[in-house]
């Protein structure tokens, strides 16, 4: 009864999505292209949790060359519109917790959120390359390149439409994308695995896309003291935070693992609870979060004496598991 109940949903749905991209493909709707900037659309086909944040972070950390880089956002959760410049004191209801984890990252350059990317573009400072996070299925705009994310574990073409899947569009949408970007492989991959994920990239597409795996590792946790807690209380408001507590779960004993909706946004009376909680922490003990649930939080800490003192996040990095410096290569052709 429950497939039945999401099935004609996902139906509509595939309809209403696949009408406006053939609007976009027979020119119907009108796509702009951007001389300058380059611009560089990082995004998936699936809601949530595919890796999109972590690459955006490698290709800034990693660029190669001396390209004036920007970052622009639809800024997912925010309550302002329109056009705004993400400063380092701003709060994740202004511009969203992704762009002001960004520029907590990368306080040197420019990250701003728009719906509207056309207009966001048009009134970024000038720069060189662009990069447009979760850009994929907004169409009115045309990157020079398009890198879809999807996860090893839970790849796109095993997917489903919405609302019975986790697809925004049908898994032919891949065929838009330059390249294929697989998040949260393992550390080491078969030439079968391999061979296995490309066949399900080319089911969809009719053509060889070329696929980069890559997978995230994790520093050290960052926090008010040096010295680290060996007890910890876990909190995550992410769309997958299953990889995040199975790490955790190295750094010592976990007391417990509280997950929140993506994007949460934390009440007076949940930060309260906080609060109270870490009061009656032992000096040995401490909260353990995501950087994107930290930045939603520090605004708070100033009025969160005992919780300030007992919070840290543990960073991120995206790597390539192999194949690195032909991804740099293949995309300095693009």
């Amino acid at each position: 009864m429950k497939t039945l109940i999401t099935f004609l949903p996902s139906l509509l749905f595939g309809l209403i999505t696949f009408v406006r991209n053939k609007l976009f493909d027979w020119g119907i709707l009108s796509s702009t292209s951007f001389d300058k900037p380059r611009i560089i659309v990082v995004g998936n086909l699936a809601v949530g949790g595919t890796g999109k944040s972590p690459l955006v972070s490698y290709l800034v950390q990693n660029w190669r060359g001396d390209d004036r880089l920007g970052i622009l956002s639809r800024g997912y959760g925010r309550k302002t519109k329109g056009y705004v410049e993400v400063m380092r004191d701003s709060s994740s209801e202004e511009v969203g917790d992704e762009p002001l984890a960004y520029k907590n990252l990368f306080p040197s350059i420019p990250v701003a959120v728009c719906e509207k990317r056309t207009v966001g573009v048009q009134q970024m400072p000038e720069l060189d390359v662009l990069l447009l996070d979760d850009a994929f299925q907004h169409r009115s705009i045309k990157g020079a390149v398009n890198l879809v994310c999807s996860t090893f574990s839970q790849p796109f073409f095993n997917d489903q439409l919405m609302p019975q899947g986790r697809l925004r569009e049908s898994a032919k949408g891949i065929k838009r994308a330059d390249a294929v970007i697989v998040t949260r492989s393992p550390a080491i991959l078969t030439k079968e695995q391999k061979s296995n994920f490309a066949q399900g990239v080319l089911r969809n597409t009719k053509e060889e896309k070329p696929i980069f795996y890559t997978s995230v590792r994790y520093g050290k946790p960052q926090g008010p003291r040096d010295y680290l807690p060996n007890k910890w209380s876990l909190f995550a408001g992410i769309a997958d935070p299953k990889p995040f507590f199975a790490y955790a779960a190295s750094l010592g004993h976990i007391y417990e693992e509280v997950t929140y909706a993506d994007h949460h946004r934390f009440t007076e009376v949940e930060l309260m609870e906080l609060e109270q909680q870490a009061k009656g922490m032992a000096g040995d003990e401490g909260f353990l979060i995501t950087h994107k649930d930290y930045v939603r939080l520090e605004a708070s800490l100033v009025q969160l004496p005992n919780l300030a003192n007992h919070l840290y996040y543990l960073p991120m990095e995206m790597y390539f598991i192999d194949q690195e410096e032909q991804f740099w290569d293949w995309l300095g052709k693009m």
